[in-house]
């Protein structure tokens, strides 16, 4: 919504205090700035019957209604956004104007061009001044104001100059941070921090804006000749345990996530601090399993006829089973940091299990270690299969679930030009989704030498020029830079690259070709320049030969099972009045060949579930088909890579023949949805190969028609 520029943009965020709004608006309405003013009013939910009487009266103002309480910064930044004014004015409902205050304010600011924010004096009703200037908290603050500590010490002197009771509060200063309940910004400022983070449902947004100020380089100033009445009732006090202390605690707890040092240095080392607790846990599952093995082997001896050595015997095993697992699941790939957030299918799980289960029943045979009961070895095997499955979910669940809460998301610097970096955010998700809290972005000055725009719709500031990078990762807490541009043989740009290794920063490229470090066997120098070398390896060349025997097994066992069944629909069905037939359809394999596939359709031309699908048999022997991989296509439906993920996916996959389970991505995607992996097995008992409807040849039954056929999505809508 836009309005006409105004000098002063009013945002009043409203929940359940209707009495307190109207006293707020008559006094706006009563003493009004003397310069061009605009009032908007948020309404979060309010379920009070006492505003729509509030409405009632002062209809001419801009009110909102919101259908959810999406929290005060939310609210604050909805107000703003639909405000075109040089200064912002956020106004808690039991905040009173009195006479002059507005203009005084505005006069204050206009002779401060350094301060971004500004906070006046706030009164109690009786006319005495309140604390609403503060130092920043510190560890001993917290212990003192959020701790039964502050009952047993309640004048001391930390808690004193906290709340800069050694200041003359009719003076003006700069300050650490002001009281939220009533602050002007200036829109440059805004612009060149953002506004309020929305992740502070309620408390610690005031905190949070005016320690960014302080980083953007301007500063939080208290006015106190402006002067204001303030009904501060401070709800996080009234109560140990009511709803306003958690969700003061829980932005406390927000508050030192984004800006702690001990948090920074954490964030540093996620991926190997991740791993580890990754590691710790499968160690412990691991542990869990030979433990509960043993148990039920225990409980089970009068089945046996050999004797169960005491657990102290077992003891060497399980220590040599926790260093085997280790080093099997780290050369497998189960602690890759790609993996962290995109975890493996089961598939690749049970193959690292099966992997450890090989190596250890080999280590204990080969071994002679008699003292080993294999009863015990094998109830393990399942049991770790299953354990350390449930605690890898249940980490990459609680990992989700921290991001989603704006908990252990990487802080993020976007370097690159404004164009580019706007061009991303557009098409890109949200950042929490990809685990990482965009703090802004670097780029040159604009060309006239001023300052780029914020972007993301004000959400993205612009925090300085490229050279000073180091400076906003300091000051920031800033854990990755992400690069747009590569940098040049003797560009400058290398030692800043060189620094912010040396720091131990994460780095990020942006780079149409980023697929060559995906598809790359390794890299080299060719003519003098860097290359990446694609070519055949061993370890391509084993599971080449892994899926291949796949398909010979599912290959003999379809053979076995559905001779019975395709000799039925041959002699019987086929020719009965339920009709049928075998359609032949043309398919290509994405790598550049093409073959003919049989497969059995009902009367209404839907493809048969699989154990009518004999003719199958053939494929799978001949390596024409394979289990797993994208399933083929119809000739004339393959085409090139439109999208990104699609380029990324077609360099990483290696040629092999088409599957009837689908590619991986599908079935990550299928254990995200409702379903999960189960409707995927479904699906392929249903549906095998993913045609849904073969299209009736009217030539003849044993020869398709080798026109289009439609695609998976377009059978099934119809």
């Amino acid at each position: 919504m836009s309005h006409e520029a105004v000098k002063l943009g009013i945002v009043i965020v409203h929940y359940n205090s209707s009495a307190d709004l109207d006293r707020c608006l008559d006094s706006l309405t009563a003493y009004p700035a003397s310069s061009s003013q605009r009032i908007v009013i948020i309404d979060n939910a309010s379920r009070e019957e006492g505003l729509a009487e509030v409405h009632r009266r002062y209809p001419d103002f801009d009110w909102v209604f919101n259908t959810d309480n999406a929290g005060y910064a939310k609210g604050c930044n909805q107000g703003m956004a639909r405000l075109d004014a040089e200064y912002f004015l956020i106004l808690n409902p039991d905040i009173v104007v009195k006479p002059g205050a507005l203009d005084c304010l505005l006069e204050f600011a206009d002779s401060q061009p350094r301060a971004g924010l500004i906070g006046p004096q706030l009164l109690n009703e009786d006319g005495t001044i309140q604390d609403s200037c503060r130092r920043f908290y510190t560890f001993r603050t917290l212990l003192l104001r959020r701790t039964f500590l502050g009952r047993i010490f309640p004048g001391s002197e930390t808690v004193r100059r906290h709340l800069m009771g050694d200041f003359d509060h009719r003076s003006s200063r700069p300050v650490d941070w002001v009281l939220g309940g009533c602050i002007l910004v200036r829109r440059s400022a805004l612009e060149r921090t953002g506004p309020m983070d929305e992740r502070f449902f309620l408390y610690f947004e005031d905190v949070d804006w005016c320690y960014r100020m302080w980083q953007a380089g301007f500063e939080v100033v208290y006015a106190p000749d402006a002067r204001f009445v303030h009904r501060h009732r401070r709800d996080s006090a009234q109560g140990r345990f009511n709803r306003s202390f958690w969700l003061h605690l829980g932005s406390l707890i927000s508050f030192y996530e984004k800006w702690g040092i001990v948090v920074w240095l954490l964030k540093k080392w996620r991926g190997p601090l991740l791993v580890f607790l990754l590691w710790a846990l499968d160690m412990a599952g691991l542990a869990a399993a030979f433990g509960l093995a043993y148990g039920v082997r225990d409980a089970a001896g009068r089945f046996f006829s050999e004797p169960l050595y005491p657990f102290a015997e077992y003891q060497p095993i399980l220590m040599f089973s926790l260093v085997l697992a280790s080093s099997t699941f780290l050369l497998t790939g189960r602690y890759r940091p790609v993996w962290l957030r995109r975890p493996p299918g089961i598939a690749v799980h049970l193959q690292q299990i099966g992997i450890l289960a090989v190596l250890l029943l080999a280590a204990t045979y080969l071994g002679h270690l008699d003292v080993v009961s294999r009863a015990v070895l094998l109830m393990f095997i399942p049991l770790l299969a299953l354990i350390t499955g449930l605690a890898g979910r249940f980490f990459h669940r609680l990992l989700r679930r921290l991001e989603r809460g704006n908990l252990v998301l990487e802080r993020t610097l976007l370097c690159g030009g404004a164009q580019a970096v706007q061009e991303w955010l557009e098409s890109a998700a949200d950042p929490a989704s990809e685990g990482i809290d965009v703090a802004g972005y670097v780029a040159d000055p604009s060309a006239a030498g001023g300052a780029q725009p914020a972007l993301g719709g004000g959400s993205i500031p612009w925090l300085g020029a490229v050279e000073n990078t180091l400076e906003v990762v300091r000051r920031y807490r800033i854990s990755q830079v992400v690069f747009w541009q590569r940098p040049a043989v003797g560009d400058r740009s290398w030692s800043l690259i060189a620094a912010l290794r040396r720091q131990r920063v994460k780095l990020r490229w942006q780079l149409e070709d980023v697929w060559l470090l995906a598809a790359a066997d390794r890299t080299d120098l060719f003519g003098g320049q860097p290359s990446a070398i694609q070519e055949v390896d061993g370890e391509a060349a084993m599971r080449g030969l892994g899926r291949r025997a796949l398909a010979v097994g599912a290959g003999l066992l379809l053979g076995i099972l559905g001779v019975v069944p395709w000799l039925w629909l041959r002699l019987i069905r086929f020719r009965s009045n339920a009709g049928g037939r075998f359609a032949r359809i043309p398919v290509d394999d994405r790598w550049g060949g093409s073959f003919d596939l049989t497969l059995a359709v009902d009367g209404n031309h839907r493809v048969l579930p699989l154990i009518w699908q004999w003719p199958l048999t053939g494929a799978l022997l001949r390596g024409r088909l394979g289990v797993a991989g994208p399933r083929p296509l119809p000739v004339g439906q393959t085409r090139s890579p439109a999208s990104a993920a699609e380029i990324l996916a077609f360099w990483r996959n290696r040629p092999a023949a088409p599957g009837l389970t689908g590619s991986g991505a599908e079935w990550e995607a299928a254990a995200l949805s409702a379903g999960g992996r189960r409707a995927r097995w479904n699906e392929l008992w249903r549906n095998p190969g993913g045609f849904g409807l073969i299209p009736e040849d009217p030539r003849d039954d044993s020869e398709a028609d080798p026109k289009r056929l439609p695609n998976e999505k377009e059978a099934g809508d119809r």
